[in-house]
């Protein structure tokens, strides 16, 4: 196998350990594929691994029926880019939003870096204001 088709096998693992710490609340896999050094940028979360396993959190006791899928994925050296989609429905309360029950459906972009078969650097922009819309908290445009 090439540098590349490992390192896009780490983030198909980082990815179903996100979605299997929502059906089960445990952070531990997903920690494993992260440094504990890494560099975290993603709007609204905090800048490392131990935010990201703090904010995580959060976000499962907000959403139930969790599913993450992978969209195009692609690698060149250590980087690995790809987009994602998920889709939940808003059961708990969220940053002070009670749960809506409503269905929503986010679209994400995210370039890792990886060293040694881990994360060392995480940047991500996903869809906020489409999430604050979806649950009613903020007008539709």
């Amino acid at each position: 196998m090439s540098v590349e088709e490992d390192n896009i096998g780490v983030i198909q693992r980082f990815n179903a350990a996100i979605e299997e710490m929502f059906r089960t609340g445990d952070a531990s896999p997903l920690a494993e594929l992260v440094t504990p050094d890494a560099r975290i940028e993603v709007s609204g979360m905090p800048p490392n691994r131990e935010g990201l396993l703090q904010a995580l959190p959060a976000f499962q006791a907000a959403f139930s029926d969790f599913h993450l899928e992978m969209g195009e994925v692609f690698a060149h050296g250590d980087q690995v880019a790809y987009r994602s989609h998920w889709t939940a429905t808003h059961t708990g309360e969220l940053m002070g939003i009670p749960a809506s029950g409503k269905k929503v459906s986010i679209s994400e972009t995210h370039i890792e870096r990886l060293r040694d078969g881990k994360i060392v650097e995480h940047l991500g922009d996903w869809d906020q204001l489409g999430l604050l819309q979806q649950i009613g908290a903020v007008p539709a445009g």
